[in-house]
């Protein structure tokens, strides 16, 4: 169970005390494992495996104790001066103990279970981040903020994200029915499950496909027509993305042009510029009822 906090009490604190670091202090959070990190002091050598998590420290005020993040890491520019650890392909335990980290953040879904087991071998501290709800980006932003000795600066920074967050949400009489397309061949899409439905639905839309068991489903042409989707999103880099969806007139979404491209790292990270990805699905769900309505 994840603690809750005041959000204007924490802005009011941070702006009252300021954002300085805190004097070293035992840590303890939970991460998104549910598993309890302790740290007798502030971590000053901190590696990080996915790019998100990087933004993250960042965005704390804990750039300066990065000494490793995994390729992709390219946000805000400074991180693209890190030291490299590996790739999506993988990570090699040597990389990571070379940067002698007395912090691993770890992407619960994407590092290797391998790695992460040794790494707990080797008892170094490991804090896993993979939010599934938006809160949890909030919550990701404390937790790590206290990790690095960047307390304040991590719950100012959790507080601004939510009071974003909770100007950002809207509703329709008439939900439009979604269909987020994460890759082409074969078409797939994300379940309710992970966070981009989260959006998708507090920007008052239906999302399809939520109830699937897997997190990455392949859906078929079939199960897609049945579904009727009234937009189409997708972070695709491909510039061609949309006219692919042309052979799919029956569609209502691609009959009416309710086609909509996405930033890729703003939808894909869920970090604090991950609500600039919900402002996009919101105006894109707003334009698709003016123009004619859910269908």
């Amino acid at each position: 169970m994840r603690l809750t906090r005041g959000v204007m009490g924490v802005i009011a604190l941070a702006f009252g005390v300021g954002l300085a670091c805190e004097a070293p202090a035992a840590i303890t959070v939970i991460d998104d494992d549910g598993d309890r990190v302790s740290l007798e002091r502030p971590a000053e050598r901190i590696v990080a495996l996915a790019p998100h998590a990087v933004e993250m420290l960042y965005a704390v005020g804990a750039g300066d104790a990065l000494v490793g993040a995994i390729d992709g890491s390219d946000y805000p520019a400074a991180a693209g001066q890190l030291p490299r650890v590996g790739n999506y392909r993988g990570v090699p335990l040597e990389a990571v103990l070379a940067r002698k980290p007395d912090l691993v953040v770890v992407w619960a879904s994407g590092t290797p279970h391998a790695l992460v087991e040794r790494l707990r071998e080797l008892e170094i501290p490991l804090y896993a981040s993979e939010p599934r709800a938006l809160s949890d980006v909030a919550d990701n932003l404390r937790d790590l903020g206290r990790l690095a000795g960047q307390a304040r600066r991590g719950d100012y920074r959790a507080a601004v994200y939510l009071a974003r967050l909770a100007g950002l949400g809207q509703t329709f009489d008439q939900p439009p029915r979604v269909f987020y397309q994460l890759g082409t061949n074969p078409l797939t899409t994300l379940a309710g499950g992970h966070i981009v439905s989260q959006v998708i639905r507090g920007c008052g839309g239906v999302a399809l496909f939520a109830e699937q068991p897997v997190l990455v489903p392949q859906i078929g042409r079939e199960a897609l027509i049945a579904a009727r989707p009234t937009v189409i999103l997708s972070a695709s880099r491909d510039d061609d993305w949309q006219a692919a969806w042309q052979r799919w007139a029956l569609l209502p979404a691609v009959a009416s042009g309710q086609l909509y491209t996405l930033e890729p790292d703003w939808i894909s990270r869920p970090g604090p510029r991950l609500l600039d990805a919900m402002a996009q699905v919101c105006s894109a769900l707003r334009r698709a009822v003016q123009r004619g309505g859910p269908g």
